[in-house]
C-alpha cells in the first residue's frame, strides 16, 4: 500500500477527491491534506508520502513552485498534477519537472483510477529497487555519492581503490532495442553487472573492481583517470575498448555516455548530471555509440511540435492510401527532430499526436485501429531504451498499416466518398468553405450530396460546418487572446458579426461571455 496527500485550496474539492473512489483498492491510503504548497512542502518533509496529488493554481506555492521546490530538496515524492484545460501549458512544463502524470478537470473517476494505476506500477518497480539497492552497501553508497548526498568520511573506502586518481568520470551504459515485439531477451541483471565489469577492468588493465549503479534504464560507473594511461588518457578511447569487448559478449545494442570530468569524487553528481545530459542526445546523434559531454556541451535541446501541416499532409496521405506521400510525410517528420534538435519529450508528443490524428481517422471510417499490431509498440516505445533507427521502423510499420487498413475500409463500405468530404471538411473548415464549392471539386451533386451528408453522419451539412469552428472558435478563446473578428477569420467566418450570431445561437453565450466565464479563476 503506497501513501498520499491531497493538495488544494479548495475544501470542497479535497474531500470530494477523498471521497470520489476507493483509494485503498486502487492501492494508495490518503494520510494527509494541505491548502497550500508551503503547507504541502512541510507535510511532505515531515510524513513523506509516496504520492502528492496537487492542484497547479493555489495561493502561497502553487503547484509548479511545490513541484521545483521537492525537486531542488531532492524529495522522492511523486506527484500527479490536477488542471483546468486552459493550464494545460502549466501541466506540460510541470510533466518536464519529473511529475508523473496529470487529470484535467474536471476530475474522471475512471480517469484517476487509471493515472493510478500506472504510477503504482512506477511506484512498485521503484520500490523493488529499492529494496534491492539497500541489500548491497556499496551500491547505496554509489547511489548516495551520485546524488552528492554522501559524507566526505564515507569516501574512504572509495578513494583508497583508486590511490593516484585525479579525476573521475560517471559514465551510463545503456542497452538499446531489447523490446517485447522484437523477440529480443535481456540478460538478467547480475550476468550484464559481470559483463560491463569485466569489460572495463579487461580495457582498463586493471584489478580494481569496478562497482555498478543499475538506474532505470542503464547501470552507471565512476572511472577514474588511471585507467586511461593504456589509451594516452583518452576516455574515447577507452570505451571504445570496452564497447568491443561488450559485443563479444552479448549479442546486445550498447550505447555509453560520458559525462564531464571531476577534480573530487564528492562532486561525482556533477559528472553524472553531465551524463545524463549526452543520454539526452542519443536520438539526434543516432549514429554515434559513444557520446561524450564534450561532443554536445553547448548545444539545446527543444521542447517543440512539428507544424500542423506536417501532421494535415501525413493524415492525408494515410487516409488517400498514397504511398509516396506517405513515405514523404514520414522523412519530413524525423528531419524535423533532427534540424530542429527535438528533445526526447518533444518527439514522444510528436509521434504520438501524429498516432492519435490517424487513429482518430480510423474510428470516423468506423474501423477499429486495435487491428493494427503495430499501434502498442509505436505508443509505449517511450518506456524502453529505443534508437532512433528502431524508432522509425516502428513509426513506419504503424503509418504503413493503418495506410492499408483506410484502403481496406473504403473498398468494404459505400461511405468511401463522403468520408474523404468529411475528412476534407475538417482538415479546412477554416477556408471558405460550402455544399456547392465541395461538390463541385468532388464531382457531385451538391443536393445529393447534401442529402448522403445528412443521412451518414445525422446532420445538415451547415450545421456540421458551424459546429465544428464554433468548437475550435472556443479553444482559441480558452487559450489565445485574440480579438473575437480575428479569432472569426481563423476558423472561417468572413463576418464577425454573423459568427457572434452563431456561436451565440450554438452556445447561449456571446464569445465576450464564453471568454470571461472561463477566464475566472477556479
Amino acid at each position: 500500500m503506497f501513501t498520499a496527500i491531497i493538495v488544494d485550496d479548495e475544501l470542497f474539492v479535497r474531500k470530494g477527491l477523498i471521497g470520489l473512489m476507493d483509494w485503498e483498492a486502487s492501492g494508495f491510503r490518503i494520510i494527509g491534506e494541505a491548502d497550500n504548497g508551503e503547507d504541502a512542502l512541510a507535510l511532505i518533509k515531515e510524513i513523506n508520502p509516496d504520492l502528492v496529488i496537487t492542484d497547479i493554481r493555489m495561493p502561497i506555492l502553487d503547484g509548479i513552485g511545490l513541484i521545483q521546490a521537492a525537486s531542488n530538496e531532492q524529495l522522492s515524492t511523486s506527484f500527479i498534477i490536477i488542471s483546468g484545460y486552459h493550464d494545460f501549458s502549466y501541466a506540460q512544463q510541470a510533466m518536464r519537472h519529473g511529475v508523473m502524470d496529470y487529470v484535467v478537470k474536471p476530475i474522471d473517476e475512471q480517469e484517476l483510477e487509471d493515472a493510478l494505476a500506472r504510477i503504482r506500477e512506477k511506484l512498485s518497480a521503484k520500490k523493488v529497487l529499492e529494496e534491492r539497492t539497500s541489500r548491497h552497501r556499496e551500491e547505496r553508497q554509489m547511489e548516495l555519492l551520485i546524488r552528492g548526498e554522501l559524507e566526505e568520511t564515507d569516501l574512504t573506502h572509495w578513494k583508497s581503490m583508486w590511490p593516484d586518481a585525479r579525476t573521475y568520470t560517471y559514465v551510463l551504459f545503456e542497452i538499446n532495442d531489447v523490446l517485447p515485439w522484437n523477440g529480443s531477451v535481456m540478460p538478467m541483471t547480475d550476468i550484464v553487472h559481470n559483463g560491463i565489469r569485466t569489460a572495463i577492468q579487461e580495457a582498463a588493465r586493471s584489478n580494481v573492481e569496478t562497482m555498478l549503479y543499475s538506474h532505470r534504464q542503464c547501470y552507471g560507473v565512476i572511472i577514474p583517470n588511471v585507467d586511461l594511461v593504456p589509451y594516452g588518457g583518452s576516455m574515447r578511447r577507452l570505451l571504445e575498448s570496452v564497447m568491443h569487448r561488450l559485443r563479444e559478449r552479448f549479442r546486445l545494442t550498447f550505447r555509453i555516455f560520458a559525462g564531464r570530468p571531476v577534480h573530487d569524487l564528492m562532486q561525482i553528481y556533477q559528472s553524472y548530471a553531465t551524463a545524463k545530459e549526452a543520454l539526452q542526445f542519443k536520438l539526434l546523434k543516432a549514429d554515434e555509440l559513444i557520446i561524450l559531454y564534450s561532443d554536445i556541451e553547448g548545444q539545446t535541446l527543444h521542447y517543440k511540435y512539428p507544424d500542423d501541416e506536417t501532421y494535415r499532409k501525413l493524415t492525408e496521405a494515410v487516409e488517400e492510401n498514397n504511398q509516396e506521400n506517405v513515405q514523404q510525410s514520414i522523412q519530413r517528420l524525423f528531419t524535423t527532430f533532427q534540424e530542429q534538435a527535438f528533445s526526447p519529450e518533444a518527439i514522444k508528443s510528436a509521434i504520438a499526436q501524429c498516432v492519435l490524428n490517424i487513429v482518430k481517422s480510423i474510428r470516423c471510417m468506423e474501423g477499429d485501429e486495435k487491428e493494427l499490431s503495430g499501434l502498442e509498440p509505436i505508443m509505449s516505445w517511450h518506456d524502453y531504451s529505443i534508437t532512433m533507427k528502431e524508432l522509425r521502423q516502428l513509426f513506419e510499420t504503424f503509418v504503413l498499416e493503418a495506410t492499408a487498413l483506410f484502403s481496406k475500409l473504403y473498398c468494404a463500405s459505400g461511405k468511401g466518398s463522403i468520408q474523404k468530404i468529411k475528412s476534407y471538411v475538417d482538415r479546412n473548415y477554416h477556408q471558405n468553405l460550402s455544399l456547392k464549392s465541395i461538390s463541385a471539386q468532388f464531382f457531385m451533386n451538391s443536393a445529393y450530396l447534401g442529402q448522403l451528408f445528412k443521412k451518414t453522419f445525422g446532420v445538415y451539412f451547415n450545421d456540421y460546418l458551424h459546429q465544428l469552428r464554433i468548437t475550435e472558435a472556443k479553444k482559441l478563446l480558452r487559450q489565445k487572446e485574440l480579438r473575437i473578428y480575428e479569432i472569426a477569420e481563423r476558423v472561417g467566418f468572413n463576418n464577425a458579426d454573423y459568427f457572434v450570431t452563431q456561436f451565440e445561437k450554438l452556445e447561449r453565450v456571446t464569445p465576450s461571455e464564453y471568454r470571461n466565464r472561463m477566464n475566472k479563476p477556479n
